[in-house]
């Protein structure tokens, strides 16, 4: 058994030991490391010497467990620990540690271990991953004559000749080396530093046709360009240069046949902190690439009834959280919204946007998850209002306040599983609504109270149950979570117990007394017409005054083909008359 004394400090203490003094054989871990500073140590053996610092005696470690024990002690006070893919952690990482500390260098966006790390990721999801690949493409605009995409090349190149009024920018006749190719599926990506967002990238990026499909955000680059304003004045029209060559990688999908070039800005993220054999940084880069690639023409269709009162986004494809996605998606609804529709309530899915845990809020600062630090849960719900504000811009507010008078906007912090019943998320994160008044920009907030049971250890509960309601001038109204609405589902009754059995009785008595009579649901996934049934079954006979309800969500099951017919779900998760926007 693990000694409850040992703190935060002595495990540090024990790290900046083995720093020093490297780590002993026979203690190197096979299957965890404990990540720290972008070095990765053996939980175990961490213990083992914290307990010296604790309790004046290394600890003997056949007297309490690796993995599991070790491993949740260590997250409980806010380390964090990766499971190791294969040996290679262990023959490389653990044993760059054993040598003596070196003097620390700050970490700059020319980082060659940076790229190096993004090679190995590529490689670790596609194979094949060709460096400084160059296609034999021309760099003459003219040269493009007998193409549908030759007047939107000239106007780009025209508009940088007439910038600064350097007419002979172009001084190689093939287009340079993009710095990675993946032949299968086929396509770049581009690592972009500073100096790629200037005033000519602007001005080429502006002017790109609607319909090339991009594997980064156009408009996030452009205010980056805008940003940055970056200068390069050797050779003096080296900026118009740089900026016609990108353009032209990022026309190689129609040139070459590619699928969509990806950009990575060097700033984003300390890509060299990403380790290829660590399943989790994996996933971590699989979730940036799909924020990058996915969806850059968004197709939304549209199942209207006669006279709408709620609108919902059903998403038909996996969706990471991205804010930049969601704000074309909110832009795109604008474009298409039915003439002459005003809804009362416009909803999103669970999750339509992510952000990551603050890194000065401490896991340990939660307590019990599952009845939280007041003060702790206070600052995640204002990190969540920031996030909404930046989804939410002044001018998006007044384009969608025209079509609707609220929004609901599912906030999760980042987590490596979607929020599904049989999906294990032992991580802290929390899971949050906001409803935002489009007219003042006021809010209310809400969150999950009522977590299925493979997330109970790692949500951050919402205990104060009255936020789940809110008096509108259309009704009461009541904001469910995702898996909050099987509160009401009569056959979870005999198997809840504790907490769990309590929560569902206080709520019930709760809504019985608030009568309300809109339900607004964000569940993050429904494939099938039974997921929420008995549910929203036993939400109508226990409150007879429910008038309406609808549930967003994302009609998506991973690897797998969706249960039940989307227009079924469709219509078995509402009541009342709505405009459904399906993405």
């Amino acid at each position: 058994m693990i000694p409850k004394n040992i703190k935060r400090v002595h495990i540090l203490k024990a790290i900046e030991e083995i720093d020093k003094e490297g780590i002993p054989q026979g203690r190197k871990s096979k299957k965890f490391v404990l990540a720290y500073k972008q070095k990765y140590y053996p939980p175990k053996y961490v213990i083992s010497l914290a307990n010296k610092y604790a309790n004046n005696v290394e600890l003997n470690s056949s007297t309490f467990s690796g993995g599991q024990e070790t491993n949740r002690f260590l997250t409980n006070l806010g380390f964090q620990i990766l499971e190791i893919l294969s040996s290679k952690v262990e023959s490389v990482t653990l044993r760059k540690m054993d040598k003596k500390k070196k003097g620390k260098r700050r970490h700059n966006e020319r980082c060659f271990e940076c790229k190096r790390a993004i090679k190995a990721m590529l490689e670790k999801i596609y194979g094949q991953v060709k460096v400084n690949y160059q296609f034999q493409i021309s760099t003459k605009p003219d040269d493009y004559r007998n193409t549908p995409y030759y007047t939107n090349l000239k106007e780009i190149y025209s508009a940088l000749q007439n910038y600064r009024g350097y007419n002979n920018f172009v001084k190689s006749h093939i287009l340079p080396h993009c710095d990675f190719f993946v032949p299968d599926p086929g396509f770049i990506v581009e690592f972009d530093e500073s100096q790629h967002f200037t005033a000519c990238r602007k001005i080429t990026l502006s002017k790109y046709p609607n319909n090339l499909e991009l594997g980064f955000d156009r408009v996030k680059w452009i205010k980056l360009c805008e940003k940055i304003n970056a200068r390069d004045n050797d050779p003096p029209y080296r900026d118009e240069q740089r900026a016609w060559y990108d353009t032209l990688r990022d026309f190689l999908p129609i040139i070459k046949g590619l699928k969509p070039t990806v950009r990575l800005f060097s700033r984003d993220f300390q890509w060299c902190s990403l380790n290829s054999e660590i399943r989790s940084d994996v996933k971590r880069f699989e979730t940036i690439l799909k924020q990058e690639k996915q969806w850059i023409n968004i197709n939304i269709k549209i199942r209207e009834d006669l006279n709408p009162t709620l609108a919902r986004i059903v998403i038909t494809k996996d969706w990471s959280g991205n804010i930049d996605l969601a704000r074309r998606v909110l832009e795109g609804i604008c474009k298409i919204w039915p003439m002459g529709r005003k809804v009362n309530f416009l909803i999103t899915c669970g999750g339509f946007i992510t952000y990551n845990w603050p890194s000065f809020i401490p896991y340990t600062d939660i307590g019990d998850n599952k009845f939280p630090n007041q003060n702790t849960l206070n600052l995640l719900v204002e990190e969540g209002r920031k996030n909404v504000e930046l989804l939410l811009s002044y001018s998006l507010r007044q384009k969608l306040k025209e079509y609707a008078k609220y929004i609901t906007i599912g906030v999760d912090t980042c987590k490596s599983k979607i929020s599904r019943t049989q999906n294990y998320i032992s991580e802290h994160h929390i899971e949050l609504v906001f409803l935002i008044d489009l007219e003042t920009g006021n809010y209310h907030w809400a969150g999950k109270s009522y977590p299925t049971a493979n997330q109970e250890k790692g949500l951050v509960r919402i205990n104060d149950l009255q936020t789940h309601f809110f008096n509108s001038e259309f009704g009461k109204v009541m904001i469910l979570g995702c898996h909050d609405l099987t509160i009401f589902n009569p056959r979870s009754n005999a198997t809840a117990k504790g907490w769990r059995k309590r929560v569902k009785e206080e709520f019930k008595e709760l809504s019985k007394k608030e009568k309300p009579s809109i339900v607004l649901h964000h569940p993050h996934t429904t494939d099938s017409i039974n997921i929420w049934a008995a549910s929203w079954n036993g939400l109508r006979k226990l409150l007879p005054t429910i008038k309406e309800y609808a549930s967003a969500g994302r009609y998506f099951n991973e690897n797998k083909p969706c249960r039940s017919d989307l227009l079924n779900v469709l219509l078995k998760t509402k009541l009342g008359n709505t405009i459904d926007f399906i993405i």
